[in-house]
This record gives C-alpha cells, structure tokens and sequence, in this order.
C-alpha cells in the first residue's frame, strides 16, 4: 500500500514539473507535501474517488424516465341504445259468444195456488183476465197441471244446459205467486233471446189431444216487433216435437189473448204439450220417458233457433 502511495506522489510532482515547464518558461515553486499531508490526503482522494465512480456510472447506465404522458382516451362511439325488441303477441281474437250461450227463459206455466185477481191482458187492450191460475188437472192421473208443467221444464232446463245454452226459469217451485204479465216482465228485464212457456191443454172432448204451440198474433199492436220471430222459433219447436215423439201434432195457433203474450217484448212461445182431459195422453204425459221426448223436442226447436239468431 505504501508504494503505491509513492508512485502517486510522483506522478504528481511530475505533472508539476510539466505543467511548470509551460507557459513564460518562469520557474514554478514545486511544493512537495510531506508524508504526514501525503497520508491525510489520500484517504480523502480515495474515498472521493470511489464515491464518484458509482455515481457517474448510475448516471451514464441510469435514463430518467420519460414524464408519463396521460393517455387520451380515444372517443368511442357509443351504440345507440335500443330497446330489446320483443315479440309482440299476435292480436288474441276474442271468440264470439256462441248463440247458443243467449239466454233462454223457461216459464212452467200456472202455481199451486191461483191469483184470480183481474189483469190487463196486454197494454193496448182494455180486457183483463185472471192473473194466474192453478190450471187442469190429469183426467185419469188426478195430477195438477203446475206439476206436469214443472216436471217437463225441470228436464227441459237440463237438456239445454247440457248441451251449453243458458238458461233461466220463472219458477221452479210450486209455491209462488207470479201473474202472467210479472212472468213476461221477467223475461224483458233478462234480455231473455226467447221465452218458452211449458202448458197442458184441457177440452170439453175426450177425445182431444195432441200438442201444439202457440205464439203472439200480429194482430196486437205491441207484438208487432217480436211477432214474426216468435212465429218462426214456434214453427222450431213444434217440428223439433214431431221429430222427438214421432206424432204429427197440432200444429201451430196465433193467439191474441194471452197476457204472457202481449206484454212479452222478447220472442216468445207457448208449447201445449198434450190434453190432460184425454186419458190415455193424460196418463202418457206422467211418462217419464215421453217427458223427456217432449224435452229432447224442445230443446232441439230452441237450440235452432237461438243458433240462427
């Protein structure tokens, strides 16, 4: 270590002497420094010398970074927004109300107990009539009329609800006190698209039978409008019988009399469905089976019509 400290030392004072030599050829005073400036000098130089290097290393090898430039965001378009299309359900078509679903109003004719209180027959008439009776009775049967008339309507209003027509009834108890002019408020007050009136017949003969259907004649003023639909839901029923029982009938009446009739301002008919005062129809008529022939009948002249409607 010492020697290496001597060839320093001499090397500098010769680069004294070479730069002394230069210049106006005037002589330099060469200081020599003493071992003791030698010693405390080079511990100084070194440590110097040794700092310096790593730094200018760091600064040749170290590259400042680059102020970071803050990214621009490019400008994307935005896709305008739409709305997520849905299907849009096909028009539902509501399905007509079938015909058959108009309403039907049954009127088992008569009660248990008969209102003889006066009515006017119709509103262009002066002429009044019983409000109600009790009507006839089975000649050989001995059974009310109001019976048979519920029976029959009682297996009437199932067929017809069987086959899918809405039904009403005036009534359906015997115990009630509903005049004729009331039962054709009922019906006009319901919308009713036909009122079926179910009777049995009573003459003088024995020998008369057979059913029949009647309708509103014309002939009153306040029929006028349902005139020629009740004839033709009359002319329904009466074939749908015949073709039910296989009898031929009556036929077909118009009547101008009956309060039922002339204060009715829907469609309506009256089915007579044979002569209680024959004995052998009297005693048919309790038949159930025939009972529900009569109701088949019916039925089929009702669904026709209020079909065609």
């Amino acid at each position: 270590m010492f020697d290496k400290r001597k060839l320093i030392l001499a090397a500098v004072i010769t680069l004294v002497g070479v730069l002394a030599g230069c210049g106006n050829n005037q002589p330099v005073p060469v200081v020599v420094p003493t071992a003791e400036a030698l010693q405390s000098a080079l511990p100084q130089a070194t440590a110097t010398q040794t700092t310096a290097v790593p730094s200018e290393v760091q600064a040749a090898t170290t590259v400042a970074p680059a102020p970071a430039q803050t990214a621009v965001p490019t400008p994307v378009a935005t896709p305008e927004a739409k709305p997520t299309p849905t299907k849009t359900p096909a028009p539902t078509t509501l399905p007509s109300v079938p015909k058959s679903n108009k309403l039907v109003m049954i009127d088992p004719g008569h009660q248990r107990v008969g209102n003889n209180a006066p009515e006017q027959v119709g509103p262009d008439t002066r002429e009044t009539k019983a409000k109600v009776s009790s009507g006839t009775v089975g000649v050989r049967t001995k059974k009310p009329e109001y019976v048979l008339n519920l029976e029959v309507s009682l297996l009437l209003k199932d067929e017809l609800v069987r086959r899918g027509i809405n039904v009403a009834m005036t009534r359906e108890t015997h115990d009630v006190d509903i005049s004729n002019k009331q039962r054709a408020d009922m019906a006009n007050e319901a919308g009713a698209a036909l009122v079926v009136r179910i009777h049995a017949d009573g003459d003088a003969s024995a020998s008369t039978k057979g059913f029949s259907v009647l309708y509103p004649s014309a002939a009153q003023p306040a029929v006028k409008p349902i005139a020629a639909e009740s004839k033709q839901a009359a002319g329904f029923l009466l074939a749908g019988m015949q073709q039910a029982t296989g009898s031929k009938g009556r036929g077909l009446s118009a009547r101008d009399d009956l309060s039922g009739f002339n204060w009715s301002k829907v469609p309506v008919a009256l089915v007579e469905i044979g002569f209680m005062t024959n004995p052998e129809e009297d005693e048919l008529m309790s038949e159930v089976a025939y009972q529900q022939k009569l109701a088949v009948g019916i039925a089929d002249g009702i669904e026709q019509f209020v079909n065609g409607k």
